[in-house]
């Protein structure tokens, strides 16, 4: 009997045995680390051309018109964006990042991609034509970004190492940047100013293994910004604040498949435009 109660005694032991902890392979404090994580969700370090997909809603706020919640804040429009991208990680730890980005406005009521709109703040018909952004490429750093653009810029994110806010909740890594930006717009020949929050939500098993070149995610961008150019609303009160929700596909045919409809009709062969290195061309 004494035998057999020993032996129950083991197997109890050895189920009770737990797996061994597993244990983030990075140090959430080094900007170098930091650099290769950001650059992970944002994209695929092995090369592959990644499509960056998000929908959003854009709200105008007038603060001066506190009397009247109508005048206060409207849904100005809806949109989807996309950038393709391919990085590349160099023999100094930088990464070096090739993309094309551009959004369709669309309409609030039935979603429905937009040519031209009824600006809900002043009643006048407005062009609003496809957005392509302006930045073709760079290199990131640990102190910032190496950026090459077609406008002049400024922003917080420039020499400072990334500002990555990590807060675990449960098996899920919750990762916060924020950025406050200047540019100067040639078509209003104005500066614009910006704030920006980048939110990532991805499974922390990711971080258990440095080999992964890409960190999937659900992305989250929140900004306030400056009344867009295309309203014609320069010098009036208030602001703008956009806000979209997306994630990062490994094919284009992942993409929805209206919005790759649209954006061949009104970006004709941008899914065709070559990504190259420089040398490559």
């Amino acid at each position: 009997a004494s035998v057999s109660c020993a032996e129950g005694e083991k197997e109890v032991a050895e189920a009770t045995v737990e797996e061994p902890k597993q244990e983030i392979a990075y140090d959430l404090n080094d900007p170098k680390d930091k650099l290769l994580i950001f650059e992970k969700l944002q994209g695929d370090l092995s090369g592959k051309i990644t499509y960056s997909y998000s929908e959003g809603r854009v709200f105008g706020i007038r603060p001066d018109q506190p009397d009247s919640l109508n005048l206060f804040g409207k849904e100005v429009f809806r949109y989807s964006g996309c950038g393709m991208k391919k990085k590349r990680q160099l023999d100094n730890g930088n990464v070096d990042t090739k993309s094309i980005g551009w959004l369709l406005y669309r309409n609030p009521k039935d979603d429905t991609f937009l040519s031209s709109m009824v600006n809900p703040y002043t009643g006048e018909e407005v062009e609003v034509p496809p957005f392509r952004a302006g930045i073709r490429g760079g290199v990131m750093t640990p102190n910032g970004p190496e950026v090459e653009a077609t406008f002049t810029m400024e922003s917080t994110a420039f020499n400072a190492p990334l500002n990555l806010v990590f807060t675990p909740i449960g098996n899920t890594m919750h990762v916060t940047r924020h950025a406050f930006t200047k540019w100067f717009e040639k078509k209003s020949q104005t500066w614009r100013t910006e704030m920006t929050l980048d939110t990532y939500d991805f499974d922390i098993s990711f971080l258990y293994d440095r080999s992964h070149t890409h960190i999937p995610s659900s992305y989250h961008w929140t900004s306030q910004t400056s009344w867009l150019s295309l309203l014609k609303m320069a010098g009036t009160p208030g602001h703008m604040i956009w806000t979209s929700s997306g994630q990062t596909f490994q094919n284009k045919e992942d993409l929805p498949q209206d919005f790759i409809i649209a954006t061949e009709e009104k970006q004709p062969d941008i899914f065709k435009e070559p990504l190259l290195w420089e040398g490559n061309e």
